[in-house]
């Protein structure tokens, strides 16, 4: 029997240490290294070493490596996907290789470590354990039981709600605005290809060479103001090399080389989108309407830059985490007795483990949802501007035209 009990003692602690691994993610190749890029990609690649980058082991880590596998752009295909009834049981297959809870392994895991240890304390130093014989087996050392009353936790949990709610909306509510920034953005782009395409004039500028020149000029630099924002919303030491190769191959020389060598890139593609405007053969008048778009770009610019340098306030955001994590830490003392009708309260550890996973899980999306540039398609709105502008100014010119 003393063996027995030895060698229960000492499996119970080896769980107690690795426990919650058996409910962890399984982990996938390649994890915590950037994924493959090819040549051409619009994702974003690291052009640091670690010598440049103080923060590069982080910036290559998979949770911010991730984040371009969500900059999801629907089409109706996927809203038929999104909308189908599987969708529960896709869901529920999916969750270990999800990058949300990819991102939280070493809360859940320490969440779970505590259980295991709450739990074979309890069995193995406490109160003693029933055998799979039904045989009760009494304790090794007769050491006070590790627990909590549950109360505390229940009158808790309305106000741990609340925070998660608040925390999530406010962080959705600034994703959604970036999104509106750029909607606005993409609208005002068209607006100004469309304007200016219609009212150049043929009477003020006939030589149709030289109006289609300007025309296209206009459509690149249309383009050239939201890729030169989206270049500004991310880190100094990604995409650079992505960013100066799509502007050689779009622009030319002289146009490339002043956005690139420009401090403020989308001031600068502002500055020259302007002068394209006012060069183009139409009466003043006209192009005053068009330069209001022009400020409406520049009211979302600076409305990105808000977002961007403005989080949801620290203290808020730590309160929250600190509660949430205060509370799931002692939650397992609260939920061994409570599981007392399961096999020698065994049911505590995964139960913990679920609730750890869901809860972290809530708290991770904000802190995925609140900067919202890295997982909005900006370079997949920037293409679409400029294929519209480019469209829009050639109609002008197509003998079909009325």
């Amino acid at each position: 029997m003393t063996r027995l009990r030895t060698s229960i003692v000492c499996l119970a602690l080896a769980g107690a240490v690795t426990g919650g691994a058996a409910f962890a993610p399984a982990p996938v190749a390649g994890a915590g290294s950037p994924p493959a890029v090819g040549a051409g990609s619009t994702t974003a690649m690291l052009s640091s070493s670690a010598d440049e980058d103080p923060l590069f082991e982080q910036r290559r880590s998979y949770i911010e490596t991730s984040r371009q596998y969500r900059r999801t752009r629907y089409g109706v295909d996927d809203w038929l996907k999104h909308r189908s009834p599987d969708r529960f049981f896709k869901n529920l297959a999916n969750i270990l290789s999800s990058g949300i809870y990819r991102g939280i392994v070493k809360e859940v895991l320490t969440v779970t470590s505590i259980a295991s240890f709450i739990w074979a304390w309890n069995t193995f130093f406490g109160e003693g354990f029933t055998d799979l014989g039904g045989t009760h087996v009494d304790p090794i050392l007769n050491l006070p039981l590790l627990s909590l009353p549950l109360t505390p936790f229940t009158l808790a949990s309305p106000s741990l709600g609340l925070l998660l709610v608040f925390r999530t909306n406010a962080s959705y509510g600034r994703w959604d605005e970036a999104r509106k920034c750029w909607g606005l953005t993409i609208n005002n782009s068209r607006n100004i290809a469309r304007m200016a395409t219609a009212w150049s004039s043929e009477a003020i500028e006939p030589n149709e060479e030289i109006r289609a020149q300007k025309l296209e000029h206009l459509a690149d630099c249309i383009w050239a103001f939201p890729r030169s924002l989206a270049r500004h919303m991310e880190s100094p030491f990604t995409s650079e090399a992505d960013y100066v190769a799509d502007l050689r191959e779009r622009l030319s020389p002289e146009h490339a080389d002043g956005l690139i060598a420009s401090a403020h890139r989308p001031n600068r593609a502002l500055f020259d989108l302007a002068n394209a405007v006012n060069d183009l053969p139409m009466h003043a008048l006209r192009r005053n309407e068009i330069d209001k778009s022009i400020v409406v770009l520049g009211d979302q610019l600076g409305g990105s830059e808000r977002l961007f340098s403005s989080p949801v306030p620290i203290f808020y955001t730590r309160h929250t985490a600190r509660y949430l994590t205060a509370w799931l830490t002692l939650l397992p003392f609260a939920l061994y007795e409570p599981f007392g009708s399961t096999y020698n309260h065994l049911g505590m550890v995964p139960a913990v483990t679920v609730l750890s996973l869901f809860l972290f899980g809530i708290e991770e999306l904000a802190i995925q949802l609140e900067e919202p540039f890295s997982i909005l398609p900006m370079l997949g709105y920037s293409g679409t501007i400029g294929t519209n502008a480019q469209e829009i100014v050639r109609w002008h010119f197509e003998e079909d035209t009325p």
